[in-house]
């Protein structure tokens, strides 16, 4: 056997065994998360087990199993959630505050690594095996980046909520009552919508001005008449602090021109998309569009090159989303 024979040899087992690896952690995870009464996901069982929720979806037996426990969990109902206290929140804000510390200097160490990468593509142009070589490590090294980037955002996201929520819990100590602002209220009476308990949550888990602008998002959807259920809109505008375009000048040429803020059926299938965790949580006023003019969102589904979700178009996630059900 020759020394690339042998190589190739070393390099499949070490990725057999790579997979094993990952499908027993992965199994474990699953049982762990069952006997402790966790909400069974396809994040929290990558979490847990240590591999990208990729490796998940790679295994289609592994993926079946996962989505048949996480719909009868979702059935059944009967999912416990061990109450957290203060400290509980505490050590979590700390360990997200040091991973993201982590990732922070790994981005750096991998941009610096990118970087270098890049420079000896250029000085080995007349070796096309040798570039062609760094060049795949570097479209790696990008992806990797990427990858840790997003991840960071997430981090920081999350850590933005538990700080929040735990602030929270001592204000409630301190004043557990919190008044609904009447210029809220105001608004609420003017757009002939009751504030029920949802409402009434969310008002008081946000700041005033954060619960206007999500109230003027509203009124520039209703004012193109692009908005079936205004109540749900709005539950989802005050829950992911949507706001309305700034641009003065899109203001005027919506003005002036008739036309949808969303194209028909788009404002019910994004909510329903959101509730289900089938898209990621973004404003509808800030999607980008294809060349078609079509709307794109963010499915959360990890491509083949690594990445945590697939941007398509809203009409395509319509789509797939109808075969998933």
């Amino acid at each position: 056997m020759s020394d690339r024979d042998e190589r190739i040899a070393r390099l499949s087992a070490a990725s057999e065994q790579k997979k094993q690896d990952a499908l027993v952690a992965s199994e474990n995870a699953i049982q762990k998360l069952q006997k402790e009464g966790k909400s069974i996901t396809f994040k929290s069982i990558a979490r847990e087990a240590g591999v990208s929720t990729s490796y998940l979806y790679k295994y289609p037996e592994l993926k079946e199993k996962i989505s048949k426990l996480r719909e009868g969990q979702k059935k059944s109902g009967r999912r416990v959630i061990p109450a957290m206290s203060n400290d509980s929140k505490s050590r979590i804000v700390y360990n997200l505050k040091r991973r993201i510390k982590d990732l922070e200097q790994e981005i750096i160490q991998l941009s610096h690594a990118n970087e270098s990468l890049a420079g000896r593509v250029f000085e080995l142009e007349e070796n096309e095996d040798t570039v062609d070589r760094f060049r795949q490590q570097n479209e790696k090294l990008s992806l990797e980046i990427e990858r840790l980037t997003y991840e960071n955002v997430e981090l920081k996201n999350k850590l933005a909520r538990n700080t929040l929520k735990l602030n929270n819990k001592v204000t409630q100590i301190k004043k557990p009552t919190i008044p609904i602002p009447e210029s809220v209220k105001n608004e609420f009476k003017e757009l002939e919508i009751k504030i029920n308990s949802t409402f009434r949550r969310l008002i008081r888990e946000n700041p005033e001005e954060v619960d206007l602008e999500s109230i003027a998002a509203l009124k520039y959807a209703l004012k193109n008449n692009s908005v079936k259920n205004p109540s749900g809109f709005l539950v989802k505008a005050i829950k992911f602090r949507w706001k309305k375009p700034g641009n003065n000048l899109e203001e005027k040429r919506v003005e002036t021109q008739v036309e949808s803020v969303f194209p028909n059926g788009f404002e019910e299938w994004f909510i329903k998309a959101l509730d289900s965790g089938f898209v990621m949580e973004e404003s509808p006023f800030e999607l980008p569009k294809n060349l078609k003019g079509e709307l794109l969102v963010k499915v959360n589904r990890p491509t083949a090159s690594g990445l945590p979700y697939s941007q398509m178009s809203w009409v395509e996630a319509k789509k797939l989303m109808d075969l998933d059900d």
